[in-house]
């Protein structure tokens, strides 16, 4: 399946063709293929979200809705943001749906915004102290202005849930728009950002980005609460593998009884001098024994890596960092699957059909075990997000 169709037409006038045309006179019609989607009505799923809390602040869930609370305390904060970030592809527009309800509306002393956003970079709406605003942050500095459509000032209760859609393209330079829907179901432009030929740097820093949801006080006693009820996130184009950077690694061991290492991965922190933001999606894994007995090779992620680990990057083009000499404690909660050979035998997985990622400071633990002395062979293979 594609991510952009075409219908067919004509234009009477070829001077009319533009960016939505192609110069035969089809119209381009993208798809838009959501790449985050969360919703509370249980809990907040530590598997997919994470939540950052200081100085008493809190994050719940309640009414369907995930609750954040900054406390009573000046300096009380809270955050919830995707694990997963959206990966912008040059060209396409991401996109960023989602509701949220300010159940204080603006307070003074307090940001409260919500869309798609870290804390370096990034794009979103909510409340600079008692003014509503639309934004963007590059390099940990918000750039805000309150200076917003006023019907829907006029129109908007935050103390309300609504729904909101932030649209971007990025390429650097492309507008960042804004809507909100009304009453009768209309959807109001609130801002649109135009910084096209106005910058000598691109807007944001990084745009591979989670949606977040965030509180922070900085004075006053009043406990802010935020909520939110579900988020769609995606991009105009489907994830093709076009700019996946693919790489593979071996590992052997000899004798093997005692279930042990034979390799750890990890997504490292830092690339090239700058904060890490790409995930590693594992494609393909194979493993072969030879004993006289049957054997596991396990695969876990995030477990406690100890001893005197040395890690080596698996080169300079790949994010993923290498060791053989840490240990672990193996904890059934922490294993994604297992492969489970004959004395002599040897198997293969697709992995990708299993979704297992790894984001960066995240890690990947491989064992290996048998009832007797067996001789093992892994190979993995992965792709970088970038």
């Amino acid at each position: 399946m594609t991510g952009v169709k075409r219908l067919l037409g004509t234009i009477a006038d070829p001077s009319q063709n533009n960016q939505t045309t192609t110069i035969f006179g089809e119209q381009i019609v993208t798809i838009q293929h959501a790449s985050l989607l969360e919703s509370f009505q249980y809990h907040i799923n530590t598997k997919t979200i994470m939540t950052t809390v200081t100085n008493g602040g809190t994050v719940t869930q309640s009414d369907s809705m995930a609750v954040l609370s900054s406390s009573t305390a000046t300096n009380g904060s809270a955050r919830i943001e995707t694990k997963k970030r959206l990966r912008y592809r040059p060209g396409n527009e991401g996109y960023a749906t989602f509701t949220t309800l300010f159940e204080n509306g603006g307070v003074a002393g307090a940001t409260q915004f919500a869309g798609i956003f870290d804390n370096t970079d990034g794009y979103f709406l909510g409340f600079n102290g008692t003014d509503f605003c639309v934004g963007r942050r590059k390099d940990s500095v918000n750039y805000l202005t309150t200076d917003v459509n006023q019907d829907f000032l006029a129109k908007y209760d935050p103390t309300k849930l609504n729904i909101f859609v932030i649209k971007y393209a990025w390429l650097g330079t492309t507008p960042i728009t804004f809507y909100w829907i009304d009453n009768s179901g209309k959807w109001i432009q609130i801002k649109r950002l135009d910084i096209a030929n106005t910058l000598t740097a691109p807007s944001i820093s990084n745009p591979q980005l989670p949606m977040a949801v965030e509180v922070i006080k900085t004075s006053g006693a009043s406990d802010i609460v935020i909520k939110t009820g579900s988020w769609n996130c995606g991009t105009s184009q489907e994830n093709s593998g076009i700019g996946n950077s693919d790489f593979s690694w071996r590992a052997s061991a000899t004798g093997v009884t005692t279930e042990s290492v034979l390799v750890n991965f990890r997504n490292r922190t830092t690339f090239q001098g700058v904060t890490n933001k790409v995930r590693i999606t594992l494609l393909y894994m194979s493993g072969s024994s030879d004993g006289i007995k049957p054997a596991s090779i396990k695969v876990y992620k995030n477990l406690a890596i100890g001893g005197t680990p040395s890690w080596s990057s698996r080169d300079s083009n790949s994010i993923m960092e290498i060791d053989t000499a840490g240990t672990v404690t193996p904890n059934i909660n922490a294993l994604e699957f297992s492969l489970e050979l004959g004395k002599t035998d040897s198997k293969a997985i697709e992995l990708f059909k299993l979704d297992i990622h790894i984001d960066p400071t995240e890690t990947l633990t491989i064992t290996g075990e048998s009832a007797n002395a067996s001789d093992l062979v892994f190979f993995l293979r992965w792709h970088e997000q970038f």
